[in-house]
């Protein structure tokens, strides 16, 4: 009887190891969302995966540049450590000599997420949980997914949602300008916004960030700031992202931040700005 109980734990732990074993870490590259040669995303996720939270990651470049290489190693290894799948999209960008808009960027990635939303279950996605988040440029786009709330879809979209579903929005040294933030209605989703000091571009300014924190605190929407004096533009990848590097203050309440949008656990507190002192 004893050798019987034996083997039967070993039986277990050897299905308990193959089964973690076997799960892994996909990557879904160039997922088309749109008809235009940029309307490309990458989907991270596990193969684990249930009812996973959706983190779109949205690149900057003044609209004129930039790619979903944007979102690194680091941080997929943030997001994905906390369960939630990782999606990173290029989009159409205003060069030179073409009509490309603001507009057009903007509606790309509502199309991105359209497609997300109407695709989740593929990736082991839940569709009523996505987080919008972004630098600079890429801070006002998941600004505007975050908050916009009518959209003109193309003819030719492929999905037409009345509503995107966004939970949560994180914008680090994000571009906002008075529009995006008259957006904002009472039970839209929590803010997380970061900025560096004087060394931020005139179009990114840290006051635009206090600005947005004042208009979710008087729809009462939960918000945080982070603001470090002594860094420049989009500072995210320094205080946040880089395990190397991070500030433990800001990276806590990052997780508590995602903790709650994704999975609806805790009430941190909010409305408040964090100062990081950083050489």
């Amino acid at each position: 009887m004893k050798m019987f109980k034996v083997n039967i734990a070993v039986v277990v732990g050897l299905l308990i190891f193959t089964t973690k074993a076997s799960a892994e870490v996909e990557v879904d590259r160039d997922v088309r969302y749109g008809m235009h040669e940029r309307n490309v995303m990458d989907v991270y996720w596990d193969t684990e995966y249930k009812n996973a939270p959706i983190v779109f990651a949205i690149h900057g470049g003044a609209f004129k540049n930039g790619s979903k290489a944007y979102c690194n190693k680091d941080m997929q290894n943030l997001y994905m450590a906390k369960g939630c799948i990782v999606v990173s999209p290029n989009y159409r960008l205003k060069k030179q000599g073409t009509t490309i808009t603001v507009g057009d960027c903007t509606l790309d990635i509502a199309m991105a997420v359209a497609y997300i939303q109407a695709n989740a279950r593929k990736y082991g996605g839940d569709p009523s949980k996505i987080v919008s988040t972004g630098a600079s440029a890429g801070g006002y786009l998941s600004a505007q997914i975050a908050y916009k709330k009518n959209w003109d879809w193309p003819a030719d979209a492929k999905y037409k949602p009345k509503k995107l579903n966004i939970v949560g929005w994180f914008g680090n040294s994000p571009y906002l300008p008075r529009h995006v933030m008259n957006n904002v209605v009472v039970k839209d989703p929590p803010g997380f916004m970061m900025y560096g000091g004087k060394r931020e571009p005139p179009a990114t300014p840290a006051q635009q960030g206090h600005d947005m924190q004042s208009t979710l605190n008087q729809k009462k929407i939960w918000s945080k700031m982070v603001y470090i004096d002594t860094l420049g533009h989009v500072p995210g990848k320094r205080v946040l992202f880089s395990p190397v590097s991070r500030d433990k203050e800001t990276y806590e309440a990052f997780n508590q931040f995602l903790e709650m949008v994704c999975y609806g656990k805790g009430k941190p507190k909010g409305g408040d700005v964090i100062d990081v002192k950083k050489k």
